[in-house]
């Protein structure tokens, strides 16, 4: 079963956190109990439904219940929050000397049957953002390993820097075509977010540094000081052009050449066809 690390990592980091706090606590001369860190299972709250075809091919996508995820979100609260503190939230939680803080697994989830599942390639920052709309927080901070969205590759580029503002359709482009360090799939749950929530990309080894916020920008390339965000590139793609005098007038010669890619589980990334339909090229 998938998921085991998580879980080891997170029990050990929040009780880790929770220990010190109560050593904090105990070195003080208030009576206050300090902050508890509490062990939260993502697979209580976030519920997705697989789709079936998608995960025979592989494709590993999942829809994520939201109203689902936020009933059994508020419940979790409510029962740790009396379980650590006694009494219900609303009557304690004005007390700004008792904050309860969780730390959640990343990556794992459940199926509407209740049964464990994962999220697929980059399922903890998949699982962050997912929280962070069901909070409503006002930011979303995926630590990683580099500084924030590179221009360009810099095995390929040497001088390539660090983007510090990027809009959420520019880093989708980015995302879909080579840059690895955020996944599209991460951005959505912040994109259907309202108000829609800010993401930023920082260095866990530089945690001083501000990395780089994917938001929603209203400003046009034109007034930006940057006319191109940056650019990336797609390993292992083939170009193939499908022309014959025989495609012109015929109906449904795209239908069934799209059909047969699609059947066999290849992805598109582009096409073109000339407007006397005399080939496609894709």
């Amino acid at each position: 079963c998938a998921g085991h690390g998580e879980l080891w990592s997170s029990q050990i980091l929040a009780a880790l956190l929770d220990h010190r706090s109560r050593l904090q606590a105990a070195s003080t001369s208030t009576s206050s109990r300090g902050d508890r860190f509490v062990f939260l299972d993502a697979r209580k709250v976030i519920t997705v439904e697989e789709d079936d075809q998608q995960m025979n091919k592989g494709g590993g996508s999942e829809v994520v219940l939201w109203d689902e995820c936020a009933v059994k979100l508020k419940q979790t609260f409510r029962e740790e929050w009396e379980s650590n503190f006694g009494g219900a939230a609303s009557t304690s939680a004005s007390s700004p000397s008792q904050l309860m803080h969780f730390v959640a697994t990343g990556y794992i989830a459940s199926n509407s049957q209740n049964v464990a599942t994962t999220l697929g390639r980059d399922g903890s920052d998949y699982s962050a953002a997912i929280f962070g709309r069901l909070l409503q927080s006002t930011v979303i901070t995926i630590w990683t390993d580099v500084d924030g969205v590179l221009s360009a590759d810099p095995r390929r580029v040497p001088d390539a820097h660090v983007l510090p503002d990027v809009s959420f359709n520019e880093a989708m482009e980015l995302a879909y075509f080579g840059a690895k360090v955020i996944h599209p799939k991460t951005m959505q749950p912040a994109i259907m977010a309202n108000p829609q929530i800010p993401i930023y990309i920082r260095n866990t080894f530089n945690s001083t540094f501000r990395g780089s916020r994917i938001f929603t920008s209203s400003t046009t390339h034109t007034e930006r000081d940057r006319c191109i965000c940056g650019f990336s590139t797609v390993e292992d793609i083939s170009l193939i052009n499908v022309e014959g005098s025989g495609m012109v007038g015929v109906p449904g010669v795209a239908k069934r050449l799209f059909g047969t890619l699609e059947s066999n589980s290849i992805n598109v990334v582009f096409i073109s066809q000339a407007s006397s339909e005399h080939s496609i090229t894709f």
